[in-house]
């Protein structure tokens, strides 16, 4: 996401955005200065410092000729960020609760709506989590996974060198990146994979079957990791002959 993807993200229409920006660059300027400098119509950037102003990006300057001067950075930031607080609250506290399956099984479709989950459920963990993932996956997560392991929780993770965590339990394995395998609180299960270029799509609930199923299974996996690392220390002990070295 570049700059203009973010501004329009605040609210603001691309148009608007491209003028905030020429704004903070170049200081105060008059309409026509503005269409000129942004290769806009006169009429479209008219319309876009007008619609700018309106959400608070720019303010007007009278004089002989109208000027417009961008709102400060860091202002325009506190105010979306408050508003948006002040919205988000009140969805939080009048959204009526929709009546669900007691262990709905869910599809969550998209890297992005699937990286989102994976952030929720492991911020959200109030006990343990399991996590099997690539090691690009997994530093993606590395700040989230940091406040559990702060906060005192058990956190485990089965990934692929190099990544490394203190103060996790961790173990290495060949994971294939894109695939993701979580479980919080033995209570949640997140599982599928996400792509780069094709279809992302992964599975989500709650049901205990499933839930001790994945659980069960990457115990499974965490003790052939243990297995082989124990062969591999026997095997690095022993001379080329097979014999054991005597201490």
């Amino acid at each position: 996401m570049d700059l203009l993807d973010s501004l329009v993200e605040t609210g603001l229409t691309r148009q608007e955005a491209r003028l905030f920006v020429l704004l903070c660059s170049e200081g105060e300027l008059t309409g026509y200065e503005a269409a000129k400098l942004s290769g806009m119509s006169r009429s479209n950037a008219y319309l876009a410092l007008a619609g700018l102003t309106d959400k608070g990006g720019a303010v007007c300057i009278d004089g002989e000729v109208r000027r417009y001067a961008a709102v400060p950075v860091t202002e325009f930031c506190q105010n979306k960020r408050r508003r948006l607080d002040e919205v988000l609250a009140v969805i939080r506290e009048q959204m009526p609760t929709a009546r669900q399956l007691a262990e709905p099984f869910l599809t969550i479709k998209g890297r992005d709506n699937i990286r989102d989950k994976m952030h929720n459920l492991i911020r959200q963990a109030r006990y343990r989590v399991y996590v099997s993932l690539a090691a690009e996956e997994a530093a993606e997560v590395a700040d989230d996974l940091s406040i559990l392991r702060d906060k005192g929780l058990k956190v485990v993770l089965i990934t692929s060198r190099p990544f490394a965590l203190p103060g996790i339990t961790l173990y290495y394995a060949d994971k294939q990146p894109g695939q993701i395998r979580l479980i919080a609180d033995s209570e949640w299960v997140l599982t599928g994979e996400i792509s780069e270029s094709g279809e992302s799509s992964c599975l989500f609930s709650r049901h205990q079957a499933l839930v001790t199923l994945f659980k069960e299974a990457l115990i499974n996996e965490i003790q052939i990791i243990k297995m082989s690392e124990q062969q591999d220390d026997i095997a690095k002990n022993q001379h080329p002959s097979g014999k054991e070295i005597t201490r």
